[in-house]
């Protein structure tokens, strides 16, 4: 889904409450937590795609559902050990270290560690380098 940053507040906890009510529908793919991948489009527009990681390729798509498939390259990382309300600060920890080292960070955001039964754990988080 596209969303404004102003939008992203609403419609973003809408659409985590509407896929962990249907997670019993998706394949089992080993992993227990579900991913947030974020791509700025510019104009303070994001791309917004959320779901299960790690699935099969012939598995089958719940109806409403799509399968994303996610680019891959070179990925800053930090596991971030707090509340999912202080996550942009394990981002800005990524932003700052990448500045240090001299990494120009492209607009691609992946956030692994949310749960549908809402359990507090460590967060992976990743933005892609492109220099």
């Amino acid at each position: 889904m596209s969303l404004t940053s102003a939008s992203y507040a609403s419609e973003m906890p809408a659409a985590w409450r509407e896929l962990f009510s249907r997670q019993d529908e998706l394949p089992t793919s080993g992993a227990s937590v579900f991913v947030e991948a974020s791509n700025h489009l510019g104009d303070g527009l994001y791309r917004e795609t959320i779901g299960a990681i790690a699935v099969a390729a012939d598995a089958p798509v719940p109806d409403g559902m799509t399968v994303a498939l996610l680019p891959g390259g070179r990925f800053v990382h930090h596991r971030h050990v707090g509340s999912v309300a202080t996550i942009t600060g394990g981002f800005q920890s990524i932003y700052d270290w990448a500045a240090e080292q001299g990494l120009t960070l492209g607009n691609r955001k992946l956030d692994v560690g949310y749960t549908g039964a809402g359990v507090q754990r460590p967060h992976e988080l990743y933005v892609n380098v492109l220099i």
